[in-house]
């Protein structure tokens, strides 16, 4: 008597079927791979938000200090309210020279730096280091491709601030806000008291520096060739920014977040920045509320007020 064979299942696999494998399991390496690169990137933003905020409670402490209540300060060296400030107000040295100055910016005179590095602050190595050591001023180094300005057609700028980093060229990543004047008049917030900014949640004080090239290259009143720039995250149109009044964000100033510049403003519809991210003008409050010059801030804090944070600490 004959038993039917028995049918034994079969373990092998066809080609085919090995490649549809295969393309499973890179199709789930690349999902993996895409989350794990994207928290890498969400970490290092939220590392440059820290340091922004960090910025801003040492501009918001300075202001308290500071008998004319400036939030942007001046330097005390300064000469030219029209082309410093932007980063004079804190970080390393610079390979850029500052107007007026004839040399390398030193970091040892900016005001922000005593207080975030205490009373040693000009006797340690920190204050000597190489222009763009990583290793100090951590405060004030974006944590993503910080590649200053963005190469952009027409748009004319020193080449240490074109595709190079802003920390190298300045000291800082970060740019402060100090939109132009007009009639002697303080328009952003360089020089002004923080009591004379009209919308401080709305108001940025410091920001990527491409954000300020937005004014030249955005869709709505840009005067060059538009079109979106990319921030130091990889995102199109997305920059980190400070804000007046403490807080910070990672905005949108893309295609379409621009507000049109208003005619009945006559000359000075164009230093009306806004959009759907805040504003950058503080119009129409003066920075003194009667008429005057610039409140040139008071320099250096004294040692009993200056700490805010020792390095280390």
């Amino acid at each position: 008597m004959f038993l039917p064979r028995r049918k034994f299942s079969h373990f092998g696999l066809t080609p085919i079927e090995v490649l549809v494998s295969l393309g499973a399991v890179s199709l789930l390496a690349g999902v993996v791979a895409a989350g794990a690169n994207g928290g890498s990137q969400s970490d290092r933003r939220n590392r440059c938000l820290g340091n922004l905020r960090t910025i801003m409670q040492t501009a918001l402490t300075y202001a308290e200090n500071d008998p004319k209540n400036i939030l942007g300060p001046v330097h005390p060296e300064g000469d030219s309210f029209w082309y410093e400030g932007y980063a004079e107000y804190g970080g390393g040295p610079g390979t850029m020279n500052y107007v007026g100055w004839g040399e390398e910016f030193d970091p040892r005179t900016r005001p922000f730096n005593e207080m975030l590095y205490g009373l040693e602050f000009g006797e340690a190595g920190v204050s000597n280091t190489a222009p763009g050591d990583p290793a100090f001023y951590r405060e004030f180094l974006c944590a993503g491709l910080d590649q200053g300005w963005q190469s952009w057609p027409d748009f004319l700028t020193d080449p240490r601030e074109t595709e190079t980093a802003y920390f190298k060229a300045n000291g800082t990543s970060y740019r402060m806000n100090n939109l132009p004047f007009y009639d002697d008049q303080s328009i952003g917030i360089y020089g002004r008291p923080a009591h004379r900014i009209p919308a401080p949640s709305k108001t940025i004080s410091f920001m990527e520096a491409r954000v300020f090239q937005t004014a030249w290259t955005n869709d709505i009143w840009g005067s060059l060739e538009p079109g979106e720039l990319t921030g130091y995250h990889h995102r199109l149109g997305y920059f980190n920014v400070s804000y007046a009044d403490g807080h910070v964000e990672f905005a949108d100033f893309g295609d379409g977040t621009f507000f049109e510049q208003p005619p009945d403003m006559g000359d000075l519809s164009f230093l009306f920045w806004r959009g759907t991210w805040g504003r950058m003008d503080c119009l129409p409050e003066s920075p003194s509320g009667d008429g005057s010059f610039l409140a040139r801030s008071s320099g250096r804090l004294t040692p009993q007020t200056s700490v805010l944070r020792r390095v280390g600490e």
